[in-house]
């Protein structure tokens, strides 16, 4: 599935982050054609060229790990240079056989030869000293699945740059991954070592042990661990072995470890919330109540604790003890959209409205603020003209372009698109980088929400005219001839993207998932898909394309284990689509109908849904 990366203005909308209907808690640039190459006839003549080139296959190709870097705040990839690429380029290898066996790996890789890839990286790795070209095997081998030359390339990392957690954290992923319980325990007391004892780190080794080992092994070794270091009832400890019993999907046994750590450290509002969120899975609402308002009256002024509080009131029939939490929280603009949206969220439409003019007329220091918030509020009653007048108070600071943008989405939802994009225009004259790229961006979402994608493709071109260096622009141009099927054009784009950001998880599912969906491709979308789904494994978007070319090639049982997860984690009419159609052809009609109604009940309109029903031919 194609993941959009949202820019601009995000409306603060009301959202419980406490699920009570649900056990589920949690929230290569390589391609050819397979063709194998003998470098020993080119071996002399490539060392003269090794030399100058290789400093760029390291400072463009080091950056992968078995772990994933989160999206900066604005949603667009971090296009910050990589710390780990710099130290590549000061200590690129001098050794001859070294760089010979790094430009082999990284030819061979591009001809489609992955195994022969893998094994020179390991080879080069296992000669050389630099802890960046073990990094580098590590990450190629898994990306191909390698996952013994992975264990190997991370070990060869973790011996060479014994502080870093994450190669430690690799080399136990790749030995769990492969049965060396042993190994992976060197490994995890490596990181205990580095690390302080806190709930994040336990949480970290939680997180390795769910995902390398089944449950019985994982807590087997988890104690072994423990033993050695006689830390066993620790509240960090029970903490995160309650999070690891939830991935074996052992709810009681998960909450009952919550409830000692709460217990043993009554004053973590994490940790009293966490076991509230157990609780009320388990349907023990009173008990989840009461863990949750232990933790509300730990930290009152917690903006979202206290909105999660109240929803849980609220829906639990204590709608006066809901309202009296958000009328005790400090009466500041952002907490006053909140009240509203609560109010909405409760379907009491006069309460908000009540709320909406107290705001009004409320005085406040930062009047730029009281605007911003003020107009979020009459957008989401619907007072159009309202919210345009508040959006164009805000004038200075960090929310001025957010409110400028918003302004002409708004006339552009109000049928007025000329209007819409003569107000981005101007805000483009004598504008920052910064202004260029996100009213571009604006532009085109108008045009896209409009139908007209292709003066969005065009007004994209000429944004990469002004800004050729723009992610961001290359990256939605890219969504969007794909949408339109022009696959040429997405797949220069994101080739692009990958080529400056060789870890952007977005942009290789992807170009996986349009080669996989659009072309017969197949092997070189499941490379890319296979590395951004090592890159961020939890990622619905592709986990779901992760089903989907398991699907294109066959693998019917695969392809439902992978998009059965997407939509439990993720409700979306494509993810629905999608797993509905595989259901379909493997025989399972009524419940593929089941998923497809469930997710029309989501957006009816959704393009991928539609396509799939008239193209089965179904009606539901």
């Amino acid at each position: 599935m194609l993941k959009v990366l949202g820019r601009g203005l995000i409306l603060r909308v009301y959202t419980p982050f406490i699920k009570q209907d649900s056990t589920e808690i949690y929230d290569r640039d390589w391609f050819g054609d397979g063709k194998r190459v003998s470098f020993e006839p080119m071996k002399s003549s490539l060392h003269h060229l090794l030399g100058a080139c290789v400093v760029a296959l390291l400072s463009a190709s080091c950056t992968g790990g078995a772990q994933h870097k989160p999206e900066s705040v604005s949603g667009a990839p971090d296009q910050s240079p990589e710390p780990d690429a710099v130290l590549a380029a000061e200590r690129a290898p001098t050794d001859p056989e070294v760089m010979y066996r790094v430009f082999a790996a990284e030819y061979l890789g591009s001809e489609g030869d992955l195994p022969a890839a893998v094994g020179e990286y390991l080879e080069a790795a296992m000669q050389s000293n630099d802890p960046q070209i073990a990094r580098r095997a590590t990450q190629v081998a898994f990306a191909t699945e390698s996952l013994q030359q992975a264990a190997m390339a991370a070990d060869r990392w973790a011996l060479l740059d014994p502080g870093s957690v994450e190669a430690h954290e690799s080399a136990a992923l790749a030995m769990l991954l492969i049965g060396d319980y042993m190994g992976a325990e060197y490994q995890i007391n490596k990181i205990l070592d580095i690390r302080d004892d806190s709930t994040e780190t336990w949480m970290l080794i939680a997180n390795l042990l769910s995902q390398g080992a089944n449950p019985d092994d994982a807590d087997e070794i988890l104690n072994r661990i423990l033993s050695e270091r006689g830390n066993v009832e620790s509240a960090e400890v029970l903490y995160a072995r309650s999070h690891l019993a939830i991935r074996s999907k052992d709810l009681r046994r998960a909450f009952e470890l919550a409830r000692q750590a709460a217990e043993l450290n009554p004053d973590s509002a994490e940790y009293l919330t966490w076991a509230g969120r157990l609780a009320l899975n388990l349907k023990l609402t009173e008990t989840g109540l009461e863990y949750v308002k232990r933790a509300w009256q730990l930290d009152p002024e917690n903006h979202d604790l206290s909105l999660a509080y109240a929803d849980l009131l609220a829906r639990n029939g204590y709608e006066d003890e809901a309202r009296s939490v958000m009328q005790e929280m400090a009466q500041v603009p952002d907490v006053m959209l909140s009240q509203i949206l609560f109010e909405l969220a409760a379907n009491d439409r006069p309460a908000a409205e009540k709320l909406y003019q107290k705001f009004e007329q409320m005085d406040f220091s930062d009047l730029q603020e009281k605007s911003f918030y003020l107009a979020q509020a009459a957008e989401a009653l619907g007072y159009m003209p309202q919210a345009i007048e508040e959006y164009r108070r805000v004038t200075e600071g960090d929310r001025a372009l957010a409110a400028a943008i918003r302004v002409a989405e708004l006339k552009a939802l109000g049928g007025d698109i000329p209007a819409a994009r003569e107000d981005l225009a101007e805000l483009r004259r004598n504008a920052s980088p910064v202004v260029l790229e996100e009213s571009w961006l604006a532009e085109a979402r108008i045009l896209r929400g409009a139908g007209d994608r292709e003066q969005a493709m065009l007004l994209l071109g000429e944004a990469l005219t002004s800004l050729p260096g723009s992610i961001a622009i290359l990256y939605t141009q890219a969504l969007l001839a794909a949408e339109i099927g022009r696959v040429d054009t997405a797949e220069r784009n994101l080739r692009m993207v990958i080529a400056s950001q060789p870890e952007n998880a977005a942009a290789l599912n992807a170009l996986g998932y349009t080669l996989a969906d659009q072309t017969e491709r197949y092997e070189e979308a499941e490379a890319l898909i296979r590395q951004a789904y090592i890159l961020q494994p939890e990622e619905p978007s592709i986990i779901d394309s992760m089903g989907w070319i398991a699907y294109r090639l066959g693998k019917l049982t695969e392809a439902t284990e992978f998009l059965r997860k997407a939509w439990q984690i993720d409700k979306n009419p494509e993810i629905a689509a999608h797993l509905g159609e595989v259901l379909w052809v493997a025989g399972n009609k009524e419940e593929a109908m089941t998923i497809w109604r469930e997710g029309r009940q989501v957006d009816a309109e959704n393009a991928v849904l539609v396509e799939t029903l008239e193209r089965l031919g179904v009606t539901l």
